[in-house]
């Protein structure tokens, strides 16, 4: 990424702050038609992200280059080329042929003439472009098979094959319906995501982020193995917050490997227990991952439902990720956080720490639970956030006020040029290839192939659904993996009778579990760089720490109890059988329960906290009975680790 001077700098602060007016104006207001909201919006981050992402940052920092190559193509790391301004002119002017003439294409179906395609075309060349700089070539390159998949479908056999389509028919879809680019995905974005995004910035520049470490640190800090447990806590509050692992893993990381591997953890068991924790802050309410906000979309159910049943596999994953740390901690003979190393609680209680923390998001859990518009909750979260920041953090002087605007601003700048841009690109190609799905019928035929190989099997179609997650994660962000695994994995799965929501969360889950499983685990790649560990040993650590996260959903798509449904005693003993339960399965996992466990008591270990975790009396209690038992025992021998 650039770090622009000069006029270009300014250029990208007047497009950030309009948009960031269009943000408010859109979420406190009204949303305007998907054709507008969607032009706007991909005009604003075409522009950002021409000007922030050269064509290679790896040929412009080799410095090779001659003055022609760097004004043509190449640009500097301050400015951007011809070649860029000219990419994004081109990008810009098919977004406003749509936004002045939106009445005219919507009451007109099915009339377009010559140079409609010819934008629409321009269009998609632009998007791909803008993608694979900002994101990757896994993107770009999936939009250009589906797109030949398309055209030349009818000339492959069997049941893949389809009557193809012309160049001309994919153009007019794509560029002209609200189907195409201008579909659910850049729609949700531009309306819904987008003030979501802004909220992390915020939060964390009017101090939310200070809040949440001294929170971390004086409650995880007073246990065994307290930094551990501090990198926890603090990176599922900021996952919530920030809705990306790795991000996540960036920011918390940085102050909480160092403190893990100073109070004797290894470096690689340090950066696991953060990329593991980073991981599910996007499975942790209130606000979950990017992916929530399209699943509410694609289910027609309110986010805060989502939430609610979400919670629960949440609360347990990062108890499994605590128990892990503790386990590791005692076998270590650890202690505790020093308690100067700590805050106080009188530190902690004071008005203006408190208050930063809970009014914004008390206000945005309040909003979301009165089923109000989800970007108006979020806006207002925003706007609370400001006010308190300019009321208590500083005097009224001009030069104490002009400094926490600057901030403000620059939290505006985070949220909408290194993440609302490239994820508004992103999001508009990922809605191409939703788009050809459904023309072209793949996602169907995908799910008819699925229940054929399964033979209607529920655990090897859940099993082929698990892996396709996965992949598809390790190839782009987790909300792109999410939405195309769910756009040809979620007919086959709903068609075996399992709940929509545990569908589309089993899904969600795998995508996001991709940033720890190796070969591809980036995630482990940010926390592994950071420590200076070697990134095989964290990832496997990582996997075993997280590995609720690979058990959750195959028991979330069984037992509707984990999702907040049915009796209330099956829904406790998903919540407190499934916390105990990780202790046996993290003991059997790691190899040690006060002493080093053989395979014969960690393969017993592991069956027992599954039997656990099933929210049925017969099975919970009989499996904690014994696994009390076997704990009273092994307390008793002497520790030989």
């Amino acid at each position: 990424m650039r770090r622009p001077e000069g006029i270009w700098k300014y250029l990208i602060g007047v497009v950030v702050l309009f948009w960031v007016g269009f943000i408010f104006y859109t979420s406190i207001f009204r949303p305007l038609h998907p054709l507008l909201q969607g032009g706007i919006a991909l005009i604003f981050a075409l522009i950002i992200v021409y000007l922030l992402y050269p064509i290679s940052m790896k040929l412009l920092l080799k410095r090779k280059s001659g003055p022609l190559m760097k004004f043509l193509f190449l640009g500097t790391e301050s400015s951007p080329a011809l070649f860029d301004l000219l990419l994004c002119g081109a990008g810009v002017f098919s977004c406003l042929y749509v936004i002045v003439n939106w009445e005219s294409i919507v009451m007109n179906p099915g009339m377009f003439e010559t140079q409609h395609l010819l934008l629409g075309a321009i269009l998609i060349l632009v998007l791909l472009e803008a993608t694979r700089r900002s994101v990757g070539i896994i993107i770009a390159v999936l939009v250009g098979l589906f797109i030949v998949y398309a055209l030349f479908g009818y000339k492959i056999p069997g049941r893949f094959g389809h009557p193809g389509f012309s160049m001309t028919d994919i153009l007019y879809q794509l560029y002209l319906m609200t189907e195409g680019i201008w579909g659910m995905l850049t729609d949700l974005t531009s309306r819904i995501i987008a003030p979501f995004i802004l909220l992390g910035p915020i939060l964390f520049t009017t101090g939310v982020g200070d809040t949440i470490i001294k929170l971390s640190l004086y409650f995880g800090g007073r246990i065994t193995g307290g930094s551990g447990h501090v990198a926890v806590a603090s990176s599922s509050l900021f996952g919530m917050l920030s809705g990306s692992s790795v991000a996540n893993a960036a920011t918390t990381g940085a102050f909480t490997i160092p403190l893990m591997k100073r109070t004797g953890f290894s470096k690689e068991f340090a950066s696991a227990v953060e990329a593991a924790a980073s991981s599910g802050g996007q499975i942790m309410p209130p606000v979950m991952g990017a992916g929530v906000f399209v699943m509410a979309e694609f289910l027609g159910i309110p986010y805060v439902k989502i939430m609610i049943a979400a919670l629960i596999p949440a609360i347990i994953y990062f108890v499994g990720i605590s128990v892990g740390v503790w386990l590791e901690a005692k076998r270590k003979k650890m202690a505790p956080i020093p308690k100067e190393l700590t805050p106080t609680l009188s530190e902690i209680l004071q008005f203006k720490t408190m208050a930063r923390f809970i009014l914004p998001i008390g206000t945005l859990v309040v909003m979301l639970f009165l089923m109000l518009p989800p970007q108006l909750c979020a806006i207002w979260a925003v706007i609370v956030a400001i006010a308190l920041f300019l009321l208590f953090e500083g005097s009224f002087t001009i030069g104490s006020l002009s400094e926490r605007l600057k901030k403000i601003y620059d939290g505006f700048y985070d949220g909408i040029a290194r993440t609302l841009a490239w994820l508004m690109v992103m999001m508009a190609c990922v809605q191409i290839i939703v788009a050809l799905i459904s023309l072209t019928g793949f996602g169907v035929k995908i799910s008819e192939f699925i229940l054929e190989l399964s033979g209607f099997n529920k655990y090897l179609a859940l099993t082929a659904g698990m892996l396709t997650a996965i992949i598809l994660g390790m190839g782009m962000t987790t909300t792109a993996a999410y939405i195309i695994g769910a756009a040809v994995l979620g007919g086959a799965l709903k068609t075996m009778g399992f709940d929509p929501i545990a569908v589309h969360l089993f899904i969600f889950y795998f995508a996001i579990k991709s940033g720890i499983t190796p070969p591809v685990c980036i995630t482990v790649f940010t926390t592994s760089a950071i420590a200076g560990a070697n990134w095989l040993k964290s990832a496997i650590y990582s996997m075993k720490l997280g590995i609720g996260g690979y058990i959750l959903p195959f028991l979330f798509v069984f037992y509707p109890a984990y999702l907040m449904k049915g009796n209330l005693l099956e829904i406790a003993l998903a919540l407190i059988g499934g916390s105990i339960a990780m202790f046996a399965i993290e003991a059997g996992v790691l190899g040690h329960f006060n002493v080093r466990l053989n395979i014969v008591w960690r393969t017993l270990l592991l069956f027992l906290g599954i039997l656990m975790m099933i929210p049925k009396p017969i099975y919970a209690l009989s499996a904690l009975v014994i696994f009390l038992v076997i704990g009273f025992y092994f307390s008793k021998k002497q520790t030989s680790l």
